[in-house]
């Protein structure tokens, strides 16, 4: 029950404060609100350093194309244009069959700068359906004839 003191024309009441259901409500609502900006912030720094940590994986693999492979004396030379924006190095070649088994390798220590088409000689025999490069990561790109 509340006092109140009546003093024409206001009403003041004796009873200074608020209820504890009030007060737990309020208190209940800013450690909410608290807890929500803490997340946030939080999954903010992890979605920046995700986004840097896979901007950093994907400027270490190498995009490239083989375009062609000509005939040089009998042996394969293949054309690779680097298409990405980093060096691609580039430590073997390999001749494939029809089902794409490997039935010739060659190594090679060649290298593409972005934006560059290099020739890639080798000591492949030419003629094979299909012809495979593989950088010294384990990438590997493949050309089929045509």
């Amino acid at each position: 029950m509340c006092h109140v003191k009546i003093i024409w024309p206001f009403v003041v009441s004796t009873m200074l404060g608020i209820s504890e259901i009030v007060a737990s409500v309020l208190l209940l609502i800013i450690s909410v609100a608290f807890a929500a900006l803490i997340a946030a912030i939080f999954y903010n720094a992890y979605l920046q350093a995700q986004t840097s940590l896979a901007a950093e994986q994907a400027a270490k693999y190498c995009e490239a194309r083989i375009v062609a492979v000509t005939n040089s004396s009998g042996e394969a030379s293949i054309w690779v244009y680097n298409m990405g924006q980093t060096r691609c190095s580039f430590a073997g070649a390999y001749a494939l069959d029809a089902q794409g088994d490997v039935v010739a390798a060659s190594p090679t220590s060649a290298s593409a700068e972005p934006g560059a088409l290099v020739e890639i000689n080798t000591t492949l025999p030419y003629g094979y359906p299909g012809y495979r490069i593989a950088t010294p990561q384990g990438q590997t790109f493949d050309y089929w004839g045509g």
